[in-house]
C-alpha cells in the first residue's frame, strides 16, 4: 500500500479482508491508524510497516550477535537520528516511531518506562528536537530524534559486559564497528571495523520485502513484526504522556495481543479436554 488518497480505508479494507500488508508510505498515516490496523489483523495476517533504517546490515548483525551470543546482551543503547529537513509534526511523530522501533527491535522487549523533553519551533509549531530516556528491566536507552539540522546522522552506540558495538548509518565503507575491553594493564580496547558493505536503497528495499514475504509463510514471523510495532506504538503514548507532564517518567502501558484459539465444533482449543487439545 503506497501513499494514495484514501489510504487509510484502503488498508483497512484490506486488513479486513485477511489480505496481508505491506504499508510502503507509513507517513501518510497516523501512528493512531496504525495501531487500529494492527488490532483489526488477523493473528496469522503479516502487517509490514516500511522502515528502511530497520533493515540496515549493520542493526541486523548486532541482532544476529544479541540472539547467538547472550555476552552480547545490551546494558546500554544510545540511539541518534538527525535530519536536514524542516520539521513537522507529522514527519517528526513517524520519524520518533521509526525509532522507537528501532530500539525494541534490538531490545526484544518492551520499555519499563519513558521520560521525553522537546524544543518547540514556534514557527513551524511542530518540535525541532525530542530527547528520550527510556528504562528497560536490565537496560538503559537513550533516543535523540531532530529535525531542521546542519547535518544528517543516523547512529547506535550499543554496550554490553565488556564490549561495544558502534553502527553508522551512513558512513560507505566501514558502517559496523565492534570493539571489546583488554584487561585492566592495558590502556587501550581492541577495537577492529567489521567488512559491512554500505547498503544501496534497492537492497533494503529488497531486504524488506523478503521478510514480508518470508512472513506471509511463518507465522511466528508475522507475530514477532507485529510486536515490534505494537511495542513501538506504546511506547511513543508513554512519549506524548511524558512530554504533557513536563518531562517526567510515565510507565508505558502495553497490551500484548492474546492468543487467538480456533473453534473446533463451537468450542476453543482452550476448553477441550487435552487429550483432544
Amino acid at each position: 500500500m503506497g501513499e494514495v488518497n484514501g489510504a487509510f480505508s484502503v488498508v483497512l479494507q484490506a486488513v479486513e479482508s485477511g489480505r496481508h500488508v505491506l504499508i510502503a508510505s507509513p507517513y501518510a498515516l497516523t501512528p493512531e491508524r496504525i495501531a487500529l490496523l494492527l488490532e483489526k489483523r488477523k493473528r496469522s495476517q503479516a502487517f509490514f510497516v516500511w522502515s528502511e533504517r530497520r533493515y540496515h546490515p549493520g542493526y541486523r548483525f548486532v541482532g544476529g550477535l544479541i540472539e547467538a551470543d547472550a555476552s552480547w546482551r545490551p546494558r546500554y543503547l544510545r540511539l541518534e537520528s538527525l535530519g536536514a529537513e524542516a520539521t513537522n509534526s507529522g514527519l517528526m511523530r513517524w520519524r520518533l516511531l521509526e525509532s522507537l522501533a528501532l530500539l525494541v527491535g534490538i531490545a526484544a522487549e518492551a520499555p519499563l518506562s519513558v521520560a521525553a523533553t522537546a524544543t518547540a519551533n514556534s514557527v513551524r509549531n511542530a518540535p525541532d528536537f525530542i530527547s528520550l530516556f527510556l528504562a528497560f528491566k536490565d537496560l538503559e536507552a537513550f533516543v535523540q530524534v531532530g529535525l531542521g539540522e546542519a547535518l544528517e546522522r543516523r547512529e547506535m552506540l550499543l554496550a554490553a559486559d565488556g564490549r561495544k558495538a558502534y553502527v553508522d548509518e551512513l558512513n560507505q565503507s566501514m558502517p559496523l564497528r565492534l570493539m571489546e575491553d583488554e584487561p585492566a594493564n592495558r590502556q587501550s580496547s581492541a577495537a577492529r571495523w567489521v567488512s559491512c558493505a554500505a547498503p544501496t536503497e534497492e537492497e533494503l528495499a529488497r531486504q524488506q520485502c523478503f521478510a514480508f514475504l518470508d512472513a506471509t509463510l511463518k507465522p511466528n514471523l508475522t507475530q514477532g513484526e507485529a510486536d515490534v510495532w505494537l511495542r513501538a506504538l506504546a511506547a511513543l503514548d508513554a512519549v506524548d504522556r511524558s512530554l504533557q507532564a513536563d518531562g517526567a517518567a510515565v510507565p508505558v502501558q502495553i497490551r500484548e495481543e492474546e492468543p487467538r484459539f480456533r473453534l473446533i465444533g463451537g468450542q476453543s482449543l482452550s476448553s477441550l479436554p487435552p487429550s483432544v487439545a
